[in-house]
């Protein structure tokens, strides 16, 4: 015989309730029945993450959710990615997925969501973007003021467009390109600044301008690759700068685009949707996807659309350097060391979005029914949070550490102080012990002392130690800087790889050893936190050039054919 319980009997009382109310008494019971929705001070949108959301690699969402303590993450099966939150504070994270198409949806059903009370709530997209050489260096941080669609136009394959067309792609509603400084009829542009079909919306200039006024002088990350990559921009001064906090709009289309040619479409359809009034800067996807889900949601009194705010920050930029064409520059950017303000990008994204988060959460009392920039008197100021990065695949959040490089020694800095030279297999070291007190051993190749010990150092600017062979054994012992990884070929045919580096948790070692008559190189990221790795050495019998030998790449492919990428990659020859 089946007995139900308590709390079965009161949900089927419940429900036979609600079956017999009329719908309005049927709402007033859901209601009754229903948790009050979770008041949400600042919602953080995120287009994408590479892997996990803690722990690895990072993507956009990543420095959000450590940095926030988003440690509370809620189900959101109608949309590409759960919802993580701050009970405490209210701030929540959303990851969108990359497009139009998917940040619109899920903007719209993070609206809707019952579980929330967004009324109040300001909205920042923080994201990473292609950059105009032109206005910013790769890093810098841009707050958009205009919202410009790239995808509603008219478009004639560039192969049958008149010879006089400097393109085929222009505006709806219209038979011919754009002139470089036309614009729109501002008539054709409601009071708010957008347009009819949806190719232009203009952010709330007053909150724009206090969120730049708040971070415009927030020190931003710089990495050694980023400086090689900002030298080839000659001709572009904002383009070699150190990374930097501005404004300038953003474009948002589905197409990856590059070159010089669209770089100018770009600031030509800009200037023509804002009548003259925006200059671009940065270059996505999602953005116009997403605030027009804002608007259908202000209407219906669930967010407030005067409350979102862009910010994105330049991984590449948009146009090559004056010696590549834009398909050479695209091919390097789809390699391994490509898109080469990627980190320091990440990091702005979150370094300056987070003063903004912050302050509106520590001034919510104030904040929540008046606009940051109309409140007159003293404002609570927070600290500015910083970033610390603890290997090439990982960042944490520390409010104590410090935020640049600066205050770091350069590879160049630790070189001359340890008194280093380069080395013929790359990077650079010095010898510091030679058992010369010793008797010496004898081996194949004559006597040798028992052991010589060196320090050895890999840097942005010299980032590979060429394959080469040692006959004797070696140590190695992991000092400090950004991990080194190392690949040894072996006899037998088989490849092993180990990192060397600071941090056991991560898979990486701090000793290595390497037995003699195995192929041996070595690299580091280019764009680590520190810009070097440095190693000591203890050699056994002690080192002797007669022991050592360089690889030859036809030698090496030959015997190792199953390795044709890595032994050309990292052979000198």
């Amino acid at each position: 015989m089946f007995i139900p319980s308590l709390k079965v009997v009161l949900a089927i009382g419940l429900t036979l309730l609600v079956l017999s109310c009329s719908p309005q008494e049927a709402s007033v019971a859901k209601q009754i029945n229903s948790p009050a929705p979770i008041e949400i001070k600042v919602v953080v949108v995120t287009m994408f993450e590479i892997g996990a959301d803690e722990g690895d690699k990072p993507g956009e969402f990543q420095l959000w959710k450590a940095g926030q303590k988003l440690d509370t993450c809620l189900p959101f099966a109608i949309s590409h990615h759960d919802i993580c939150i701050n009970t405490e504070t209210g701030v929540l994270g959303i990851v969108t997925g990359m497009g139009t198409a998917k940040a619109a949806t899920a903007i719209m059903a993070l609206g809707l969501d019952p579980r929330f009370d967004l009324t109040h709530a300001y909205w920042l997209v923080a994201g990473i973007a292609g950059v105009d050489p032109a206005d910013a260096s790769i890093g810098s941080a841009a707050w958009a003021t205009w919202l410009l669609d790239g995808d509603l136009a008219h478009q004639i394959d560039a192969r049958e467009i008149p010879n006089n067309w400097s393109t085929g792609y222009f505006p709806l509603f219209t038979t011919d390109p754009l002139l470089e400084k036309q614009t729109i009829d501002p008539k054709k542009l409601n009071r708010h600044g957008q347009s009819s079909n949806g190719e232009v919306y203009q952010l709330d200039p007053q909150l724009v301008d206090w969120a730049y006024a708040l971070t415009k002088d927030v020190e931003l990350n710089d990495y050694p690759q980023m400086q090689r990559l900002r030298d080839k921009y000659i001709g572009y001064p904002n383009a070699q700068k150190l990374p930097f906090v501005l404004k300038g709009e953003h474009l948002a289309a589905s197409t990856f685009w590059h070159g010089d040619l669209l770089t100018q479409w770009a600031n030509n359809w800009t200037h023509y949707w804002t009548a003259g009034q925006g200059n671009f800067v940065s270059s996505g996807m999602e953005d116009t996807g997403s605030y027009q889900s804002m608007i259908y949601l202000d209407k219906v009194q669930k967010v407030d659309k005067s409350r979102f705010m862009v910010v994105r920050t330049g991984s590449n930029y948009s146009a090559p350097p004056k010696d590549l064409s834009a398909i050479e520059n695209l091919r390097l950017e789809s390699g391994e060391n490509g898109y080469a303000g990627m980190q320091s990008a990440l990091e702005s994204a979150y370094l300056v979005g987070s003063k903004v988060v912050d302050t509106i959460v520590a001034n919510w009392s104030t904040f929540k029914t008046t606009m940051p920039y109309a409140v007159e008197g003293n404002t609570t100021k927070v600290a500015q949070q910083r970033l610390t990065v603890n290997n090439e695949s990982s960042a944490s959040i520390s409010e104590l550490s410090s935020t640049a490089n600066k205050s770091k020694m350069t590879a160049k800095q630790l070189a001359e102080a340890l008194h280093l030279e380069a080395h013929v297999e790359g990077g650079y070291f010095r010898q510091t012990f030679k058992a010369d007190h010793r008797p010496t051993i004898a081996t194949e190749n004559g006597d040798r002392v028992t052991m010589t010990s060196i320090y050895y150092l890999l840097s942005a600017e010299s980032p590979i130690g060429h394959f080469h062979m040692n006959q004797s054994d070696i140590m190695h012992y992991f000092h400090m800087g950004d991990p080194i990884t190392y690949f040894m070929l072996n006899p037998d045919g088989s490849l092993q790889k180990t990192i060397l580096g600071p941090d056991p948790t991560k898979g990486q070692t701090m000793q290595m050893l390497v037995k003699g008559g195995t192929w041996k190189a070595s690299k580091i990221p280019q764009d680590g936190q520190y810009g070097y790795g440095l190693i000591g050495e203890a050699v056994a019998p002690g080192f002797d050039y007669a022991d050592m030998q360089l690889g030859k790449k036809a030698s090496l492919l030959k015997q190792f054919p199953k390795y044709t990428q890595l032994i050309t990659e990292l052979s000198r020859d």
